[in-house]
């Protein structure tokens, strides 16, 4: 169901492009897939769903009545067509017949309630047909439930043997469903639950009280939504009287303008007068008037916009509503955009089928809109979202299946894709399978440890942008008769206090080495005056956050670059170099080395280096001499504080535990511990039991005399 195979690609200089997509024998499709951009699929592929796809796969691949939960109905099966498939076809055939009742109608719990579904009160549904589409013997919606628009129940799960499974889906109290979420047979979702645009619940979910969902698939967010407030419920019911009464009146309308006008004049006074009252709803109270005007809308949307789609008519009728939309903008429905007084669009901007704009959002059944700004040249791909006060600053790219979360700010230029977005680096696609060498796979898995963490580093730069306990990501650093319960990066903030030693940093040109998500950055420039200081990542995703946090914080700047290659600064251009636990991931020592005359190369005569990171003492890793090996550098200052940092990690164990439990999934926690340095690690115990220390360091560049030749 809801299945995009998506030939047109728009490319990034206003033309397009049309692949084929190969589909092969006994596959199967899952609910709002996207195929896209030359795909290739080979026999026996399982495309599990809310999955975009595209490139080659190989054969073989699992791509990540009243019926009986749990029960498995072979596709030839009697039983699969009278349980499952005649009752899909019975609701897609009547489609329009559940669109005459308004969303939220009072009716829907009562329909359902008389299938057979357990419905308790206060339950608020949106759009009625994905529920009679599933066994309703199995659904069960308890108090204060709310499900917005495009929501899917996922009536049956494929089994890999193909046959189709049915199961229970439960909705506990005061949960929420967002736009385009799905549902998978054997989901159990506990109270107070949110569930994100975009997301795949199933039986492999699991949810407690209070938290939020979302990605594919659903994986826990690391915020809350707070208690559902008391008498702030802004989503009304319908009476049922009222949805007879607007039918009846907004159809005698209808039949009055087509009888005047005749199909084409008819079309146009629809149009003007759906438009008109459209900019003047403000001004309108009655709410049964609103409910006439909206469904007259409906019916415009329903019989006469369909023909509109990917055309400039289309455009014209968003202006006509008062979308502000620039030249040449491409839009294949009606239903891409909503709340048109708040769109402003750009010039060549494409948007796919499936794909929606929303200057609205409803938060704890509390309705709130803001303003969406489309820069010139974006290109919007199947089954993308963007929210409320959202701004994409131009020539953005945004994959199938994007979620723009509300407010999000994306930097011009950049591609980006996930749920919700990430910055994404385009990558040259593979025709076909990619052949690799026995030499280079024992490397790969001689580095997958450290490919992992560097993954989640940038994961967590993209998705965990608000979270106190990784404003800062090094160990710390605390005295011994302290132990403050702190999570906002104390520790972090007194081991900068540590490095910068007796150094001052005013007036000082500093550069910061793999700054990671800038908080430590930003502390330096607040707390010490630096008259510039440039923080340097090789990650785009950890800058990006930067960007978007600190921008507007004076003095203070992000640049892309490799420590361990080029350092992109003229020569004897800094005062001061910071490099808080970084080297240890630099890894071989010819790294080692050209990092070390890179650090030369940019700092003035008697600039410093301040250094901190783990150094091993049998000699593997980096030392503290490797970084003077090239007798430019002199340690003027060289302190041991491997007894606080391991203090600092046993303060912060429980807080940092804590939060890999709630939000990373289990099979990834100890790379995610490791990466942490918490206590029963390999990293802590060898500096607990002496295999390795943790250093900082003073280095000055020795003075440069030029002396005279005789």
């Amino acid at each position: 169901n809801e299945t995009y195979l998506n030939c047109l690609y728009f490319n990034d200089d206003d033309t397009f492009n049309l692949s084929p997509i190969r589909i092969g024998s006994n596959c199967s499709i899952g609910t709002r897939s996207v195929l896209f951009d030359g795909l290739d699929i080979q026999n026996n592929i399982i495309v599990q769903p809310m999955s975009s796809v595209t490139g080659f796969i190989a054969s073989g691949t699992i791509i990540d009545g009243p019926c009986t939960a749990g029960e498995i109905y072979p596709i030839a099966s009697w039983l699969y067509l009278q349980k499952i498939w005649l009752r899909q076809l019975i609701v897609s055939s009547f489609h329009h017949a559940w669109l005459l009742s308004t969303g939220y109608d009072y009716v829907y719990p009562y329909v359902l309630r008389w299938l057979g579904a357990h419905i308790e009160e206060n339950v608020k549904i949106a759009e009625i047909d994905t529920f009679l589409s599933y066994p309703t013997n199995l659904l069960k919606l308890e108090t204060g439930v709310t499900t917005f628009g495009s929501v899917l129940l996922v009536p049956t799960e494929l089994t890999p043997s193909g046959d189709h499974r049915v199961d229970q889906i439960i909705l506990g109290s005061h949960t929420n469903l967002a736009n385009g979420c799905s549902i998978l047979p054997g989901s159990y979702l506990a109270s107070e639950t949110m569930i994100g645009n975009l997301t795949r619940i199933s039986r492999e979910t699991k949810s407690k009280y209070g938290e939020v969902l979302m990605g594919v698939p659903a994986r826990t967010m690391p915020f809350q939504m707070p208690v559902t407030p008391k008498n702030q419920d802004q989503i009304e019911i319908i009476p049922f009287w009222h949805t007879c009464l607007s039918h009846y009146v907004s159809k005698c309308v209808l039949l009055s303008i087509y009888s005047f006008g005749g199909l084409v004049g008819g079309s146009i006074i629809h149009a003007i007068l759906v438009c008109g009252l459209y900019r003047c709803r403000s001004y309108i109270r009655p709410t049964i008037v609103q409910q006439i005007i909206g469904r007259m809308s409906k019916d415009h949307e329903q019989f006469i916009c369909p023909f509109l789609g990917n055309t400039q008519w289309l455009i014209r009728l968003f202006q006509a509503y008062g979308a502000h939309i620039g030249e040449n903008t491409i839009m294949p429905a009606i239903s891409s955009i909503t709340d048109y007084h708040l769109m402003a669009i750009g010039d060549n901007v494409r948007l796919n089928a499936g794909t929606q704009i929303q200057g609205h959002s409803f938060e704890q059944r509390i309705f709130k809109l803001a303003p969406v700004s489309i820069g010139n040249s974006c290109v919007l791909m199947s089954g993308s979202i963007v929210m409320a006060g959202c701004k994409l600053m131009g020539n953005n790219r945004l994959y199938p299946g994007t979620l723009i979360m509300k407010n999000d700010q994306l930097s011009p230029n950049t591609h980006w894709k996930g749920i919700p977005a990430q910055s994404y680096t385009v990558k040259t696609k593979l025709s076909q399978p990619t052949i690799v060498h026995n030499n280079l796979v024992k490397y790969q898995q001689g580095y997958d440890t450290i490919n992992k963490l560097f993954l989640w580093y940038e994961r967590i730069a993209s998705v965990y942008t608000s979270i106190n306990e990784l404003q800062f990501m090094n160990y710390g650093y605390a005295d011994m008769d302290e132990y403050i319960d702190d999570h906002t990066g104390y520790y972090s903030r007194k081991l900068y206090e540590q490095v910068l030693a007796n150094v001052t940093l005013k007036d000082q040109n500093v550069l910061e080495i793999n700054c990671g998500r800038g908080a430590g950055a930003a502390w330096c420039v607040h707390t010490h005056a630096s008259h510039s200081y440039i923080g340097i990542d090789p990650s785009q995703d950890v800058l990006n956050l930067c960007q978007r946090l600190y921008s507007t914080t004076p003095r203070l700047s992000f640049v892309v670059a490799d420590a361990t290659k080029h350092l992109p600064f003229e020569n004897e251009s800094i005062d001061i170099i910071l490099c808080i636990q970084a080297t240890h991931a630099f890894g071989e020592s010819i790294a080692i080395t050209q990092f070390a005359n890179e650090v030369v190369r940019v700092l003035r005569s008697n600039g410093y280096l301040l250094w901190c990171d783990i150094c091993y003492m049998n000699g593997s890793g980096i030392s503290v001499y490797d970084l003077i090996a090239n007798n430019e550098l002199i340690i003027e200052e060289k302190i041991n504080i491997t007894r606080n940092v391991l203090h600092a990690l046993d303060i912060q164990n429980k807080s940092r535990t804590d939060f890999i439990q709630r939000y990373i999934q289990s099979e990834e926690q100890e790379y995610f511990r490791r990466f942490a340095g918490l206590p029963g690690t390999q990293i802590y115990e060898d500096m607990s039991q002496g295999r390795s220390q943790y250093w900082r360091v003073v280095f000055r560049k020795k003075t440069t005399t030029n002396m005279l030749v005789i």
